[in-house]
This record gives structure tokens, C-alpha cells and sequence, in this order.
């Protein structure tokens, strides 16, 4: 397993520095479009916590009103759900072109930069502020899930985050990190991926039972995960 986890973070450290320098110029063109539209500033910085002890920057397109946090969003208490802040694309915080980012999943790609310097992955559990930390320390088994790398993409993503009850998600996040540790989690990833690209053209995800089946998949046979 130390092998595929060494192939993982190689493949994860050539192909962030191969997209960083191909995209380039789509990264300058989306700037330019959310300082033409929406103004500075043109990023979206936060502390994200990628280890129950450990947090670093992330940084995204902004994609939201300036005023997001304010009081009269009430986003925490609209949409925190035991953990996970799940915010609908309709919501009003967004901006057009936010939403666009969102879609497409253009708004993560800064993130590339946190996979080189930082030690994210393409593929993992998406780090999670502080505020989310808090609330799901309430599950017996919530440090599971911070057991790999974060992500960029991860399962939660690709079955669609707001269509999952939070202890589902934490389940699928969870077995991520058995998969990590114990699986074939380049096959795993792989599906992820193809799963994330299926989000971002067709719009569609997986079902939950499905993407619990994928994981367990990966998993050897006779290994106990109960």
C-alpha cells in the first residue's frame, strides 16, 4: 500500500504542476472576468483544517457576494448541517459568474498551488473550516475521515454533497480513508475522477449506495470494515 501511496502523491505533484502552466491563461482570463464584473477581490481566502490539529490557507475564485459572511445571509444557521456547510448553487450569496465557477469546478483550481506546497491531493476529503470541525466532533468516529490526504474532488463530491444526510457523508469519508490505507486508492481515485468530470459537463453525479459500492470495491475482499 506505501507504494500506491507514493505513486498517488507523485502523480499529484506532476500533474498540479503540468495544469498550473497549461492553464495559465484560462486562470488570467477568469481573473479578468470577475474584476470586470464583480471587482476585487478577486480571491477567496480561509483557514481550512486538513488534519484534526493542522489547518492551512486555501485559496479559491471568489465565487460569492463580498458581504457573504454577513448576518443578513444567515448561511451558518441556514445551512450548516452536523458538520458540513453545504451551500445550494440558488442560493442568493452567489454570483453569476460565482455560480459558473461552481458548476464547473473552476473555482477550485488555486488549489492546485496548495497540492504542491501544502501536501492536498486531487482526490481526498475537502478540508473543512473550523466552525465544521466543531460540530462534528458530536460523531463517535469523525477523526476517520482526516486519516488521507484532502482534496480537491472527493467522493462526497461526486455523489453530490447536497443530496447526502451528514452521517452518510461522514460514513463515504471515512471509508475514503480505509481505502487510503488499506485499498487500491489509485483505483479509487481514478473513479473519482471520472465521476468529477462526469459532474462538470454532464451535471450529473452517483447515487450514495453507489458511491459507497465504489469504495468498498477498492477495498481487498476479505477486509473487515464494519
Amino acid at each position: 500500500m506505501k507504494i500506491q501511496m507514493a505513486a498517488k502523491k507523485a502523480i499529484d505533484v506532476l500533474m498540479a504542476a503540468t495544469l498550473l502552466l497549461l492553464l495559465s491563461p484560462l486562470l488570467l482570463l477568469v481573473l479578468a472576468f470577475i474584476l470586470i464584473l464583480e471587482g476585487a477581490p478577486l480571491f477567496y481566502r480561509s483557514s481550512r483544517f486538513v488534519k484534526p490539529d493542522k489547518s492551512i490557507k486555501i485559496l479559491k475564485f471568489r465565487s460569492m457576494v463580498k458581504d457573504a459572511k454577513s448576518e443578513k445571509y444567515r448561511l451558518q444557521e441556514r445551512f450548516m448541517r452536523d458538520g458540513y456547510l453545504d451551500i445550494p448553487i440558488s442560493c442568493e450569496v452567489y454570483t453569476g459568474i460565482g455560480r459558473w465557477l461552481e458548476r464547473t469546478q473552476l473555482v477550485e483550481v488555486p488549489q492546485l498551488w496548495s497540492i504542491l506546497v501544502d501536501g492536498m491531493s486531487f482526490v481526498g476529503n475537502r478540508p473543512l473550516p473550523y466552525e465544521n470541525l466543531l460540530e462534528l466532533q458530536k460523531f463517535e468516529h469523525w477523526k476517520n475521515r482526516f486519516d488521507s490526504p484532502a482534496g480537491i474532488s472527493g467522493i462526497a463530491q461526486v455523489v453530490g454533497k447536497h443530496s447526502l444526510q451528514p452521517t452518510e457523508r461522514l460514513e463515504l469519508e471515512s471509508t475514503y480513508s480505509l481505502v487510503y490505507h488499506h485499498g487500491n486508492i489509485l483505483k479509487c481515485d481514478f473513479m473519482i475522477a471520472i465521476y468529477t468530470l462526469r459532474i462538470i459537463f454532464l451535471g450529473s453525479g452517483i447515487p450514495y449506495l453507489k458511491g459507497r459500492q465504489l469504495l468498498l470495491d477498492c477495498l481487498p475482499a476479505d477486509f473487515n470494515h464494519t
